[in-house]
Formats: C-alpha cells, sequence, structure tokens
C-alpha cells in the first residue's frame, strides 16, 4: 500500500519525509522508499530490522535487540564494515502503518532513530 515515510533522528537537521511502498506480511513488513535519490527499504522479521540504502554510497545495517551486528558501506572491494549495538528497538504495526524506535551504538555515538510509515 501507498503511504508516507517518516524519519526522525532527533536532531534539528535529522526530520525526513518521503514517499513509499509499504508491503505487510504475517512475521513482518517490508517498507520501500527514496530518500535524497537513493533507494531505501527497511525490513523486519523475525526480531531482526535490516536497513539497505542503494546509491552513490550503499550501506546496509542490520539491528537485533541487545546484540552485535553491522553496518557494510559501500560494495565489494569498495566495502568496510563497523559493529553497531542495539539498545533499544521496538516495532508497532497494524493493518495500515508501521512505527520503528531503536536505539544503538553505531562508531562510538549513541543514536536514535524513529521511522513511521502511514498509509
Amino acid at each position: 500500500m501507498k503511504c508516507k515515510v517518516i524519519l526522525d533522528n532527533g536532531k534539528p537537521d535529522g526530520y525526513f519525509t518521503a514517499n513509499g511502498e509499504l508491503n505487510l506480511g504475517l512475521n513482518g513488513f517490508g517498507l520501500f522508499y527514496s530518500l535524497d535519490g537513493d533507494k531505501c527499504v527497511l525490513r523486519y522479521e523475525n526480531g531482526e530490522i535490516v536497513q539497505e540504502r542503494r546509491g552513490s554510497v550503499p550501506m546496509v545495517m542490520r539491528f537485533k535487540l541487545g546484540r552485535e551486528t553491522t553496518c557494510v558501506l559501500g560494495m565489494g572491494a569498495n566495502s568496510g564494515s563497523f559493529p553497531v549495538f542495539t539498545n533499544k528497538m521496538s516495532v508497532k504495526n497494524d493493518s495500515k502503518s508501521v512505527e520503528v524506535k531503536l536505539n544503538y551504538t553505531c562508531g562510538g555515538e549513541n543514536i536514535t532513530l524513529e521511522i513511521t510509515a502511514k498509509a
């Protein structure tokens, strides 16, 4: 279903909106949108969130509550990774919306991110 996507990292310049497509499943969802010309996907399944961005600098970041995962920037020989630790993760959804709240540590920085998609 078509939706409005809101990304908010709590900083004055960290509020973004986009139009997207939300696909809800029995055990999760897929959210597809474009941001700054890049194609983005947010997937949730089996207690794990995967955020992907394809464009000038591809990125794949995984989140699993209480676990260390990775963020991979770039592709192939031009890629690198670093650890991500998910401190808090909340996912709520109904038949027309999804709300994701994350608090994670990445590169020594504590980051809060809220992503909302509503039909």
